[in-house]
């Protein structure tokens, strides 16, 4: 019972990471209804959009990770016992999420030559291109609404975040579907009705956040109105804390979608065995990702309040709930691979499909493998995240993306014409050392000492969050 009480115990990495969870499930379960019901839509439909999903997450996820470090920095102040300078923290998160805007358009309009590159079945990289460009110009929503969520999330009142998911995720479902097939007299979009639904979704969240943030009473606590004029040194220390993290996720996701777009290369089979296995991973990546974001929150609290102990009791609490729940998905990976990839195909028989789910048996079995490493990974993610140490996180992905997969991994499929299980393997390779190097960093303890924000002058009370 000790583990479960107290901070930074079981209960107390719950209490605050299971609704992100929740919501991250939210959200996996809006990414899956995409999957599947352009996997019914067609093959190609299928096909193109894990690799246009990557690129426009790649794209997107430095604008992204650098707007939700304003939740480590609300958790910090949390921390400290400053809940005045929340407001403050939160507007410059909004200036940076509009001022996203203008590369996020111009990230779109480049869509033709951004898929040319990957040199994809024709008719696949046109639908590539449509579903990028529509979520791109939907981006700056989803960035705005990362930022305003942070509002709670930061303060570990992360139960808000998941009810606002799930209602993005009930509007998502059904917009889906009559947007991908056309009901109700409208047109079929395919790709560009899911992404349209997706975009709409963004919005909605944003506009139910930025109501229940914007009352009397918030501007009373933390002066959610008064602090909305620019605070130059606030914002470049948003920007020097948070876009290194931002750089770090790029960095990854660069990887990922590097390595999806070489197996396209091999050919259409193997484009879509990769990308179907990706897509059923994400009912066990997202959630890990809700727990890490918990983590860091639960630790940015502690570092705030000047208690490193507490932020390594949770990084031990966080590692065994995720090892609980990746055992689950490793072992249906293991068990059930045709069975799941079979979700994915579509209405009718496809000779394709079927040579597609035929590769997929040893390609569950490596994710099976990923998700123990990212257990680690995520782990020291979230620690190091939450104590401000964002600059190693990127220095290590940048070094290792390249010099463990995108180099070697290219030179093996474009000079000795290696296969699918080959590049697999390579990007084993680097998530397994990718999991190590963070590690070692956490061990290390080089992050206990960061101190981002100034304590009040008393904390009467361990971290914890205010009340809505």
């Amino acid at each position: 019972m000790g583990r479960w009480q107290g901070p930074g115990g079981y209960a107390h990495v719950l209490r605050v990471g299971l609704p992100l969870l929740a919501g991250m499930a939210a959200i996996t379960v809006m990414e899956l209804t995409d999957r599947l019901f352009l996997g019914w839509y067609s093959q190609d439909a299928l096909a193109a959009v894990i690799p246009s999903g990557c690129t426009f997450y790649l794209l997107t996820c430095f604008f992204l990770g650098t707007v939700s470090y304003v939740g480590v920095l609300i958790a910090q102040n949390v921390g400290a016992g400053r809940p005045g300078a929340i407001g403050a923290v939160l507007w410059q998160g909004i200036a940076f999420s509009l001022l996203s805007v203008f590369p996020l358009c111009a990230l779109a309009l480049a869509a033709g030559p951004i898929f040319a590159l990957m040199d994809h079945p024709p008719e696949v990289q046109r639908l590539e291109a449509v579903y990028f460009r529509v979520l791109m110009f939907g981006a700056g929503f989803a960035v705005l609404e990362t930022c305003l969520a942070a509002f709670y999330s930061g303060r570990g009142l992360t139960r808000t975040v998941m009810l606002v998911n799930c209602g993005g995720m009930l509007l998502n479902v059904p917009l889906d579907y009559l947007l991908i097939f056309g009901r109700w007299g409208l047109p079929p979009l395919g790709t560009a009705g899911s992404a349209l639904a997706t975009a709409a979704s963004w919005a909605v969240m944003a506009v139910i956040f930025a109501g229940r943030i914007f009352t009397r009473e918030n501007q009373r606590r933390f002066g959610v109105f008064g602090d909305w004029r620019p605070n130059g040194p606030l914002f470049f220390k948003l920007v020097r804390l948070g876009a290194p993290g931002g750089a770090q996720i790029f960095l990854d996701v660069f990887a990922a979608a590097f390595f999806i777009a070489l197996t396209g290369r091999i050919g259409k089979a193997e484009l879509t065995a990769t990308s179907l296995v990706f897509a059923a991973n994400s009912p066990a990546f997202v959630p890990l990702l809700g727990l890490s974001s918990g983590l860091a929150v639960v630790v940015g609290q502690a570092m705030g309040a000047g208690r490193p102990q507490v932020a390594r009791r949770a990084a031990g609490s966080a590692l065994r709930l995720m090892a609980v729940y990746i055992a689950v998905t490793a072992t249906l990976f293991l068990t059930l691979p045709e069975w799941i990839a079979g979700l994915f195909g579509p209405r009718d028989d496809s000779p394709d499909f079927a040579a597609a789910v035929a590769l997929c048996r040893p390609l569950f079995a490596w994710m099976a493998l990923l998700g123990c490493m990212d257990i680690v990974t995520k782990t020291a993610f979230g620690v190091l995240r939450g104590a401000g140490d964002t600059r190693f996180l990127m220095l290590s992905a940048g070094v290792l993306s390249f010099s463990v997969l995108v180099v070697p991994a290219s030179v093996a499929l474009l000079w000795y014409h290696a296969g699918l299980l080959v590049l697999w393997e390579f990007f084993v390779l680097y998530t397994g050392m990718f999991a190590g190097v963070l590690w070692m960093r956490y061990r290390s303890g080089v992050w206990e000492r960061l101190r981002l924000v100034e304590p009040a002058a008393a904390v009467a009370s361990p971290p914890g969050g205010y009340d809505a």
